[in-house]
């Protein structure tokens, strides 16, 4: 696991780029360099220069946030038929996929657009602490909602949090891939607040 901080060092940046590829390798999406750098249209020694602790390059945050994103869907379909099934809708009320954790189900629910859902099963027993998402992955989820949206851009969101951008990449995951980091209260209130206003100029 890599070590957190709200401004990450080229070292830790590393260190959470080598942690995505290990969950693409366990998950079998991607065993090589090569398989992971197709999944960002980038070539093996472009990836293998964002892995050297010689070469000052590093993976953008986007890049880095798709890696974590593939290994969290993948994931999250095992085991096919889950023992507490959790259905995810996209905001037109489509069935996008059925998983068995809360915590992906937020997180694909909040990539559709910050505009999809999830329902736990009728009829299935979930104890009562799972029902609901955690305090801290509830900011999580509002965070990746404003975010994937659109409502607010990284710049802005970075601002309002005290952090860099691959901090914010590292708050919107969860576990059982990152949970060293949330949104502070404060800081999500001032984004929420800005993307209302936003919405409002729009219109």
């Amino acid at each position: 696991m890599f070590q957190y901080s709200n401004y990450m060092s080229p070292t830790q940046v590393r260190d959470m780029l080598n942690h995505s590829l290990n969950w693409l390798k366990i998950a079998g999406i991607a065993p090589t360099v090569a398989d992971a750098a197709r999944l960002i249209n980038k070539a093996p020694r472009t990836l293998e220069a964002y892995k050297a602790k010689s070469d000052p390059r590093r993976i953008s945050a986007d890049d880095l946030l798709k890696f974590f994103a593939e290994a969290i869907w993948t994931f999250a379909l095992f085991p096919a038929d889950p023992i507490m099934p959790i259905t995810v809708f996209d905001e037109s009320g489509q069935v996008v996929v059925r998983v068995h954790s809360i915590h992906s189900a937020s997180f694909i629910a909040d990539a559709k657009g910050g505009s999809g859902y999830y329902e736990i099963n009728a009829g299935v027993y979930v104890p009562y602490y799972l029902r609901d998402l955690p305090e801290r992955t509830a900011r999580k989820s509002r965070l990746r909602r404003l975010m994937f949206s659109g409502s607010v851009n990284c710049d802005q969101a970075c601002k309002a949090l005290g952090c860099c951008e691959y901090a914010l990449v590292a708050m919107m995951l969860d576990t059982p891939f990152v949970d060293v980091a949330a949104p502070d209260e404060k800081g999500l209130r001032v984004l929420e607040a800005m993307a209302t206003a936003n919405l409002g100029e729009a219109a």
